[in-house]
């Protein structure tokens, strides 16, 4: 099967030396979230990002128009089986992700996902904080772009 090449968020600084991610297009993100002092529990969540760099942006708060959630309860597997999650917008973005994935090296390619628009090429993620969603700190396990 042909892997296409991971493609990272490009960096530059701003004027202050701060880290700024360029735009690289759509992208969608299965993160697994941490609780704050203002929220209960672990969770799981698919999350679309019109713009890719929001879903790698610490500070990004997601709506939930942009958020399907897994897990409440604790974190979801998301390898090992064809999943899916449909968002409030009626769109549903299917994955399947092999079980040995979490073992590959970051940026890794580790198969397609698609929604009812077109395909994307998923990646293993380096588990960055990619931003907040009801309290919870997220953080990329796979992004598709």
């Amino acid at each position: 099967m042909f892997a296409p090449t991971p493609v990272p968020a490009a960096k530059l600084t701003d004027r202050d030396g701060a880290p700024v991610l360029l735009k690289r297009g759509e992208g969608i993100h299965l993160m697994n979230c941490d609780p704050s002092a203002t929220s209960i529990g672990y969770m799981s969540a698919v999350i679309y990002c019109a713009n890719d760099s929001d879903c790698s942006n610490p500070s990004y708060g997601h709506s939930s128009n942009n958020v399907c959630v897994m897990s409440t309860s604790n974190f979801h597997t998301w390898e090992g089986s064809t999943q899916s999650c449909t968002f409030s917008t009626g769109v549903t973005f299917s994955w399947n992700i092999g079980r040995q994935a979490q073992s590959s090296p970051d940026y890794s390619y580790v198969g397609s996902g698609a929604n009812n628009y077109r395909t994307f090429a998923g990646y293993k993620d380096d588990k960055h904080l990619g931003g907040t969603y009801n309290g919870h700190y997220c953080r990329s396990i796979y992004y598709y772009i």
